[in-house]
């Protein structure tokens, strides 16, 4: 991946959240919610990141933007590391880094209309004068942009559907011009007809104004559409990273390859004959997590190294990366004969 082309690198990242300590602070444990992940997002590019819920995603995006201090690990953003920066750099960086969360009506103050929601960030970050015609304008413009009526600027977010409130907030986060914008679970909360129109509004969006997303999401489908490249999460840790269809074509991991067996098939006859692997048990605490590969647990192929070693998160193929004793160049570790 070319140097230029890279507008964030994350490298060992972590976050540990301190739980317990007896007296005096003793015997402190932490729930690892983000546990060493690496990977690259290019300029204009999309990357999905996936897994089931309680593995770190949501942690991860708001560990990457600052909102939580790293407990270890560098987050390089432009070339700029963000982990070594104090509030005042943070800020002056923030309009270039945006967040769409997952509650459209959670994250909308109730007793704010839709011009003071969408245009705050400008007036907060000094680009417009609260009042002036020019922010005036600018609402306007970000409400044509997400398909809203710029008439629906004097209401309040309860006046709306969740679709609706969900493109508020996704003008919200335009507002400043961002090169990048996380992007939680933005469509877990919507009714399934809606959703579809919220990706292809963030997929135009991308294409005209040319912005990164790191898109968390539990829907791998709705992750395949949208997504140039996928991340593979579990228990805190990446298990599999590389290019959309290769994921889904060409699966190294066992947990990679669970997933994919539970997304369903539009063709009757194709998914009545198709093999699926339905993992068994829960995920294992990430305040305890397993010695060696966190997935032993689960796996149906563990071998007494994957309980012992801790497997490297490697490149395979050129592009595909995977942490598994079992993958190598040859061939991979199938569930499924």
């Amino acid at each position: 991946m070319s140097e230029n082309n890279v507008l964030l690198r994350v490298q060992n990242l972590k976050k540990h959240f301190p739980i317990g300590g007896g007296l005096f602070g003793r015997n402190t444990r932490a729930v690892k919610a983000v546990d060493g992940i690496s990977f690259e997002i290019k300029k204009g590019e999309t990357l999905g990141m996936v897994g089931e819920s309680g593995c770190g995603k949501s942690t991860a995006g708001r560990t990457i933007l600052q909102l939580y201090k790293p407990t270890d690990g560098k987050v390089f953003f432009e070339g700029q590391d963000l982990t070594q920066m104090n509030s005042a750099e943070i800020r002056r960086l923030r309009p270039k880094m945006q967040m769409i969360f997952q509650d459209p009506y959670a994250t909308l103050n109730p007793r704010h209309s839709v011009r003071k929601i969408v245009g705050e960030p400008l007036v907060i970050q000094g680009v417009m004068k609260k009042g002036s015609s020019e922010l005036e304008d600018r609402v306007t413009e970000l409400m044509e942009l997400v398909g809203m009526n710029p008439a629906y600027m004097r209401r309040f977010p309860h006046e709306f559907s969740g679709g609706q409130r969900q493109r508020i907030g996704i003008a919200r986060a335009l507002s400043l011009n961002p090169d990048f914008i996380v992007c939680d679970e933005p469509i877990s909360a919507l009714d399934v007809s809606i959703q579809a129109q919220v990706v292809n509004l963030m997929q135009d969006l991308q294409e005209q104004l040319g912005m990164a997303y790191l898109f968390i999401a539990h829907d791998l489908s709705m992750v395949k559409h949208i997504s140039h490249r996928i991340v593979v999460m579990y228990l805190g840790k990446a298990m599999e990273l590389t290019e959309r269809n290769t994921l889904f074509d060409n699966p190294l991991h066992p947990y990679t390859q669970s997933l994919n067996s539970a997304v369903p098939i539009p063709d009757p006859k194709s998914e009545q004959k198709r093999q699926r692997f339905i993992l068994e048990g829960d995920p294992p605490s990430p305040a305890s997590p397993p010695s060696g590969c966190v997935f032993h647990t689960r796996c149906p192929l563990a071998e007494e190294k994957c309980i012992r070693v801790e497997p490297e998160f490697r490149e395979i193929h050129p592009g595909h990366f995977v942490a598994c004793h079992l993958a190598d160049e040859k061939g991979s570790s199938k569930i499924f004969a």
